[in-house]
Formats: structure tokens, C-alpha cells, sequence
């Protein structure tokens, strides 16, 4: 039985063939030759209609392919069904369409490149980056597409962490399309850059690419925290603590990330004071900033701060979850040691837990995992990945 898809491929075979007829009926009559393929373009897509209607789209493309080399009005219905066919997933045959069509000689400009936009459209639903950028790099220069290329080529850079051609695009789009956004995505291309000099213990050239990542609202937090990342590689841990405490400050959503990477640089200098003396600042923010440092805590075992564990057991005494399931009442009962040893007992409970769940879900899709990234996969947004505000108790789901 035809498909809904199939029925509407035979709608636009019918149209093509309505145009077909009127032109052979109203045109200029003048010339046989043009009245000869006229009748042969009309009964063509007599012998696609049947093909589709019989479900044999092989068939229907090779006349469609022929039909091609026939006329120059029916353009746009090819361009209308090489559309319907990526859509409907058959990309090799949207690709064997448009392919067809830039392959056809004396096409005009405006057809070619329309007809490179489709194709380059097809080679990135099929993942082929490596054609859909050759193509788009084609059509940087053209006025109707020029703008569209260039995003385009900005999201291959992207998907393929090629961040130096990607800073270079976008450079190029801001001028000539000065709201195509702020500047924190580059940012974000230069910190990939400065992080992948770090793991080739580049340090100088991770600094320059740094200073070039600014210090604009979008992506300072990330340079800040790769700078703190490098003072820690070269030993600079004052230095590094320095950072973390401006991080933290400017950005309170990520207090639960960068208290592990501060308690290490205050144990590597051997100043549990230093980490006393910023939690209990970062207290005062409030009891969101104490439920943060609990996290923490939670996700660094490490941390033995008698401030860190103050934050942990009252978060757990005041959460009505948390408490049901743990014994709160050796939290608050006995000496200090038998608390700490029922607080470390808790602590490595919530932390099984904690090591299956999603701590990071993003804020534009919902996608979830279980390590800070600033770029989504699944929306390319940046910056819209944050840390879970509370423990998830809850294994996920496979």
C-alpha cells in the first residue's frame, strides 16, 4: 500500500506535470522541437508517477535524473523532492539528485548554488563533514548564501573541535553580520586551544591563547578556571587558590565544582586555613552556597574541613529525603568522634550514589552527564550545562 511519503512525492510529480502541460499548451507553438520534449517530459512523469505509486523509488529517480537534462522548469520540484528525500532519511538519493542537477551544464547561478546548499545540506545529515565543508567553503563569497555558509561551517568546526578554523569563520561572520552573536564562543574556542596546549605541557603558548579568550560576561568563568587549572600544573597553588575564590564568587553555580580543585591546592601548600577561611565566606552567600559545599564534599571524599563537614551534616539534617533514609539521630548524638565517624558513614553512602547519578544537566535540552562541559552535544549550546543544585539519590536508568 502507497505511504503518506510516497503520496507526496506523487503530488509533486503531479504539479511538475501540470506545469509541463501548460507550458505546452500556452507557450510558443512555434517550435516543434520544444513541443516534441514537452510530450516527452509529460509522459516521463506519467512513468515516475507509476514507479512511486508502486513503491519502487529506484525506478522513479532514474526517471526524475533524466527528466533533469529535459527541462528548466521543473527545477524547483527537484529541488522540492531531493528535500523530501533527506528528510525522509534516503540520503543517497537526495545526494544522487542534487549531485544531478550541479552536474548540469548551463545552469544558472542561482541554480548552482542553491543546488551546492542541498547537497552540502545532505552530506551533514550523512555526517560527511569533510564534502559539506568543501561546499560551504565554495559558497563563503556568494551574496544569498554567503552569511549561511559560514554558520554552517561554524557548526562543522564545532562537531569536528577543529577550534582554529573556527575562530577564524567566526571572525569572518561578525563582519559582515555583526548580530550573528557575542563573543563567548570564541572564547570557548580559545580555551580548547589553551587546554590542548596544557596537555603538551605547552604552559606559555595555554597563556597566550588565554590573554587572546579575554575576559568578556561570556566565557570568563571557564579562562579563569583554566588559568587556576595551569597555576596548579607549574605549582603556583597560591596562585591557584587565588582564582578558585574568584570563580566561586562571581560564579556561585559552580562553588560544588571548584571547592575539590581548591581543597587540592590547599592541601598541596598544606593550608587547611586558606580552605577554612574561603568556605566560611562562601557561607555567608546563603543556604544555597551551604547545600554547594556540601555537594562537594559529597564528590571529594578527600575533604576532611571540619567547615566542608558542618556544611554536609546540615544539609543532610534539614532534607526531608535524605533524612528518612539515613540515621540522623547519630549525627546529633554522642561525642564529636562517634558524629564524624556516623558523618563519614553518610558521606560514603550519598557517594555510590552519587557516582552513578547526572550532576550536570543542561538548561536549554535537558541532556545530562556526569562531568562539567560548557558545550551541550545534543543542542550546541555553550555555557548551559550547570551542576545539579541538590544530592540525587535515584540510580539512573540504563
Amino acid at each position: 500500500m502507497p505511504t503518506e511519503s510516497t503520496f507526496l512525492l506523487a503530488g509533486l510529480f503531479f504539479v511538475a506535470a501540470a506545469l509541463g502541460y501548460f507550458f505546452a499548451v500556452f507557450g510558443d507553438d512555434d517550435d516543434e522541437d520544444d513541443e516534441l520534449a514537452k510530450g516527452q517530459l509529460n509522459a516521463d512523469y506519467i512513468k515516475g508517477l507509476n514507479f512511486l505509486l508502486n513503491e519502487q523509488p529506484d525506478q522513479a529517480l532514474e526517471v526524475f535524473m533524466r527528466m533533469v537534462e529535459v527541462d528548466d522548469e521543473t527545477l524547483e520540484t527537484h529541488f522540492a523532492l531531493g528535500s523530501l528525500f533527506r528528510r525522509r532519511g534516503e540520503l543517497n538519493r537526495a545526494i544522487q539528485i542534487h549531485q544531478n542537477i550541479i552536474a548540469r551544464p548551463n545552469l544558472s547561478v542561482v541554480h548552482r548554488e542553491q543546488a551546492m546548499v542541498s547537497l552540502a545540506e545532505d552530506y551533514l545529515s550523512a555526517g560527511l563533514f569533510d564534502r559539506a565543508e568543501k561546499l560551504y567553503k565554495d559558497l563563503r563569497e556568494s551574496t544569498e548564501h554567503g552569511v549561511r555558509a559560514l554558520h554552517k561551517l561554524i557548526r562543522i568546526h564545532e562537531a569536528t573541535q577543529d577550534w582554529a578554523p573556527a575562530i577564524e569563520v567566526y571572525q569572518a561572520l561578525k563582519k559582515i553580520d555583526p548580530d550573528a552573536g557575542e563573543d563567548g564562543r570564541v572564547a570557548h574556542y580559545y580555551c580548547e586551544l589553551a587546554e590542548q596546549a596544557a596537555l603538551d605541557r605547552d604552559f606559555p603558548r595555554a597563556r597566550e591563547l588565554l590573554k587572546k579568550a579575554g575576559s568578556g560576561r561570556h566565557g570568563a568563568d571557564r579562562v579563569r578556571l583554566v588559568l587556576a587549572g595551569l597555576a596548579q600544573e607549574t605549582g603556583d597553588h597560591k596562585e591557584a587558590i587565588k582564582i578558585y575564590r574568584q570563580v566561586m564568587k562571581h560564579q556561585p553555580r559552580l562553588i560544588a565544582e571548584v571547592v575539590p580543585r581548591l581543597a587540592e591546592s590547599c592541601r598541596a601548600i598544606d593550608d587547611q586555613d586558606a580552605l577554612t577561611r574561603s568556605l566560611k565566606e562562601l557561607r555567608k552567600g546563603g543556604s544555597d552556597s551551604g547545600k554547594a559545599i556540601a555537594l562537594a564534599t559529597v564528590y571529594d571524599p578527600q575533604i576532611v574541613n571540619e567547615t566542608a563537614l558542618e556544611c554536609l551534616r546540615d544539609y543532610v539534617l534539614a532534607d526531608d529525603v535524605l533524612g528518612n533514609l539515613v540515621d540522623t539521630a547519630s549525627l546529633e548524638e554522642g561525642d564529636l568522634s562517634d558524629q564524624r565517624a556516623a558523618l563519614e558513614k553518610v558521606r560514603e553512602g550519598l557517594g555510590a550514589f552519587v557516582s552513578q547519578s547526572h550532576r550536570y544537566r543542561c538548561t536549554e535540552c535537558g541532556y545530562v552527564t556526569s562531568q562539567l562541559i560548557w558545550q551541550c552535544p545534543t543542542c550546541r549550546s555553550w555555557e548551559t550545562v550547570s551542576p545539579a543544585v541538590q544530592l540525587s539519590v535515584e540510580t539512573p536508568v540504563a
